[in-house]
C-alpha cells in the first residue's frame, strides 16, 4: 500500500529488470529529483549515467527528462527526447541491454547488463 502525506511516486522493478529495491520519491514544490545509478541498490545497471534523469512535480504532473545519456531513458518503450509526463502505470526503462564482451569488467554480473525497468505508480497529484 502506498501512504503518501506529499505527492510521490514509486518504481517498482520489472521481473526483466536490473534487479533494485522499490524507489519512493516524494514531491515538494520546484525540486527536480535526479536519479543515476546510487539510487538503484543493490548492484546498479551498468547502463546508467550519473545522472541519468530528472524527475519532478510541475502544475500536479510529474514530468521527466533525460539528461543526455548514452544509453537514454523509454516511456512505454519510446525513447524521450524531452520533458515527457509520467503517468500512473507507466513502464519507464533507463539505458538499455548491454551485450557481455571483453571490454566489459568481469565482476559485473549478468543482472547488471540489463537495464533498469520499472512500473510507475504515483499517488496525491
Amino acid at each position: 500500500m502506498n501512504f503518501c502525506v506529499a505527492p510521490c511516486l514509486t518504481l517498482s522493478p520489472m521481473a526483466d529488470s536490473c534487479p533494485f529495491e522499490a524507489i519512493r520519491l516524494s514531491f515538494t514544490c520546484n525540486v527536480r529529483i535526479p536519479l543515476g545509478p546510487t539510487a538503484f541498490t543493490p548492484g546498479g545497471s551498468i547502463s546508467l549515467s550519473s545522472p541519468h534523469v530528472e524527475i519532478w512535480l510541475q502544475n500536479k504532473q510529474v514530468l521527466i527528462r533525460d539528461q543526455n545519456t548514452a544509453y537514454g531513458t523509454y516511456v512505454n518503450g519510446i525513447r524521450i527526447v524531452q520533458q515527457t509526463l509520467l503517468q500512473n502505470g507507466d513502464i519507464l526503462t533507463l539505458g538499455v541491454p548491454i551485450i557481455r564482451s571483453s571490454g566489459v569488467p568481469t565482476n559485473v554480473t549478468n543482472a547488471q547488463l540489463k537495464p533498469i525497468k520499472a512500473i510507475v505508480t504515483i499517488v496525491g497529484v
